[in-house]
């Protein structure tokens, strides 16, 4: 079943079950049924997608999974985007209660040490309607935001976490309406004092510096510490190496003895 609703000015769909919202999104844009703006939540997805093809467990009634369709202004490098969305993620948490929070390179949402949420940014193209041929992002989301035990598979659930909020319908809904507002904010203020704040908050909410971690940087294979993060979402490793985040994989974090950097 789908609904139509709007929050924040934004034109939502709700539907009870979906794939992945970002894959029917993209259907959707294909089809020329979905404009920039507009938004997809699904109460469950079978087939949730993260960053490099990982998959991601959304719990039905305590999360929230989400797809927004940006048409964000030119911006200094494609992984700004997902810098400004993993700050108006945890800003918009944070309007709603939750505390905590910090961002693990490039895209995951953190509290207590444990990932809550994640982000995974595309581009995306739409066959008609008013955005035909015009460059397309699809940002999908997705959130715990109360977790409670068998909720996950018991390999996930030793890294999981939660966002530590309410998993009702209400608290979905103004999270949501709280993101877009967000982002909103911050595709308006790209290149002005607002979006500098957002870049600064970024290497602020830094889960990975000071960490050691395997790293691969086009192709070559890297074990280090993470001496800062850029407001571009590149790396800095101890030493002063700069890697550009689009050519970088992280495969692992580290305990603290491992101490020197190999190739």
């Amino acid at each position: 079943m789908q609904r139509e609703m709007r929050l924040a000015g934004h034109r939502v769909l709700a539907l009870d079950e979906v794939d992945s919202t970002s894959a029917h999104a993209r259907r959707l844009l294909e089809a020329g049924a979905l404009s920039a703006g507009d938004a997809v939540v699904a109460g469950r997805q079978s087939a949730g997608r993260g960053r490099r093809g990982r998959s991601w467990v959304t719990v039905p009634g305590r999360s929230l999974a989400a797809s927004l369709v940006l048409a964000p202004p030119p911006l200094p490098r494609p992984t700004r985007l997902t810098v400004l969305a993993a700050v108006a993620a945890c800003r918009a948490l944070e309007s709603c209660g939750a505390r905590g929070l910090a961002i693990k390179w490039p895209n995951d949402l953190m509290r207590a040490d444990r990932k809550c949420g994640g982000l995974l940014v595309e581009t995306a193209a739409s066959a008609g309607g008013r955005d035909a041929g015009a460059p397309l992002c699809v940002l999908g989301i997705g959130i715990n935001l109360e977790l409670r035990p068998g909720d996950l598979p018991s390999e996930l659930a030793e890294r999981a976490g939660d966002a530590g909020l309410p998993g009702d319908e209400a608290t979905r809904e103004r999270l949501l309406a709280a993101l877009l507002a967000e982002l909103d904010a911050a595709l308006a203020q790209v290149g002005g004092p607002g979006d500098r704040e957002r870049g600064a908050e970024y290497r602020r909410r830094s889960w990975l510096v000071g960490r050691q971690a395997e790293l691969s940087a086009a192709g070559e294979r890297l074990v280090g510490r993470i001496a800062d993060v850029s407001e571009d979402g590149d790396l800095v490793l101890e030493g002063g190496r700069l890697l550009a985040g689009e050519s970088v994989e992280l495969i692992a974090v580290l305990p603290p003895a491992v101490r020197t950097a190999s190739r």
